[in-house]
């Protein structure tokens, strides 16, 4: 399969432009008998998904395979679309404990926030793309973190196929973080917080409305100019604002911030969002949870639960779930988790792939199986919600990926400790 090409779709709407790469001459496929998850529109037993040129061409049953189609038999199989990691730092960290090869945030004493951009170090060449694209993760929101100021960057969506151009929608969301974290940034005190933040947005709408006449006036340096010339889509409520944040008055206070400032508002975190979850629903706030948040881990989620995405799910609002760079493929376990403690089981899929892709105006392209659509596509050998499940096959963009990685690398060469060429200590035997 030829997968050296890159081909790029334009969208012109609400979601505005980016790219998704693929295979100009991808071949088509014709993934067969399967149980099909389309997400959007329920479930096909004994279900049939075409691909071709990249994208779905036809999603039902007793479809007939097109001439010359790569044929899979999906028979026992479950067939969804590629799971949508919502925020991580995938491209930007390889080691956490190695400063040279972590980007995800700046150092303290650095006087940008804002005005950062997760694609100037984005690296695609990640071994941690490998290996979560095994694990069945087509496309992750790259989102760097917060330095010294509230806002702590751009951040992009990208396909995990580990090419270059791999970016499919740069400048996706800003990042923001307050509740305690806010907090630390100013003066220790959350009134600090959100008064820098209202500061914040004041600033930037000061210099939209007139660049020549701020720059001319005397500030404090309290705000970079840079920063506050990035806030625009935010101030205009047309790029989504991701605020890390958890506590239940904290999210109180982000409702009341979205409503007066006209934002465009997702909350990462919400350990305690169950507590306002129908204000959330009302205000139209999605919500980036933690699955696995049970205990609390600090004071302003002394109400985590397991049952948070249930309640969410109950009260009507969207939501997805949050992990780090190094295993965004452990969203599944999230979702699966959230399953067990009440959450839908179809919701759980959808909170994983189309809300994702909702949340980043890609939704019209990804995020579930429809024709039209881009083809990312996953064969699981059973319920992909369950830990003992694991991908047979990944297609990005129409093009089945490579399921090795670095780790299968490893083991490949490790397994077999009676071979002659290995290092002296790992040979069996002797």
């Amino acid at each position: 399969m030829n997968g050296s090409f890159v081909k790029k779709f334009v969208s012109a709407g609400a979601a505005g432009f980016f790219a998704i790469a693929g295979a100009a001459f991808a071949q088509t496929v014709a993934i067969m008998n399967g149980e099909v998850h389309t997400v959007s529109g329920g479930v096909i037993e004994n279900g049939d998904v075409i691909i071709q040129n990249g994208r779905i061409a036809q999603v039902g049953a007793d479809l007939t395979a097109p001439a010359g189609a790569t044929v899979i038999d999906a028979s026992g199989k479950v067939v969804t679309p590629g799971l949508f990691a919502p925020s991580s730092n995938i491209g930007l960290v390889e080691i956490g404990l190695d400063q040279e090869s972590n980007d995800s945030s700046p150092q303290s004493g650095f006087p940008l926030g804002a005005a950062l951009d997760a694609t100037d170090a984005y690296n695609p060449f990640s071994t941690l793309i490998g290996w979560n694209r095994a694990g069945g993760v087509t496309r992750a929101l790259m989102a760097p973190g917060n330095g010294d100021t509230l806002f702590g960057g751009q951040a992009a969506v990208i396909d995990l196929t580990g090419r270059p151009n791999s970016v499919t929608k740069p400048k996706a969301a800003q990042i923001a973080v307050l509740g305690y974290g806010g907090a630390a940034r100013s003066g220790d005190t959350r009134m600090g917080a959100w008064a820098v933040m209202r500061e914040y947005l004041e600033e930037a709408r000061s210099y939209h409305a007139n660049p020549n006449d701020y720059v001319r006036r005397p500030h404090n340096g309290r705000f970079a100019v840079s920063d506050l010339k990035v806030l625009k889509p935010v101030i205009e409520g047309t790029q989504p604002l991701i605020v890390r944040i958890n506590g239940e008055n904290d999210l109180r206070h982000l409702i009341e911030l979205k409503n007066a400032y006209g934002l465009r508002v997702i909350a990462s975190g919400g350990s305690e969002a169950w507590r306002v979850a129908r204000q959330l629903a009302a205000a139209n706030i999605p919500v980036l949870i933690g699955g696995m948040d049970n205990l609390p881990a600090q004071f302003e989620d002394l109400s985590a639960t397991l049952q948070n995405a249930a309640r969410l799910q109950a009260a009507g609002v969207k939501f997805s779930f949050n992990e780090g760079a190094h295993n965004i493929r452990l969203i599944r376990q999230h979702a699966g988790n959230a399953v067990a403690e009440g959450l839908d089981h179809e919701a759980g899929l959808r909170a994983i792939t189309l809300s994702p892709a909702e949340m980043f105006g890609l939704d019209a392209q990804l995020g579930s199986l429809d024709p039209g659509k881009v083809a990312d596509v996953v064969i699981w050998d059973g319920d992909p919600l369950e830990v003992t499940t694991a991908p047979e096959a990944v297609f990005i963009a129409g093009v089945r990926q490579s399921l090795d990685n670095r780790q299968t690398a490893l083991r490949d060469r490790y397994r077999d400790l009676d071979r002659g060429d290995l290092p002296h200590a790992y040979r069996g035997g002797e």
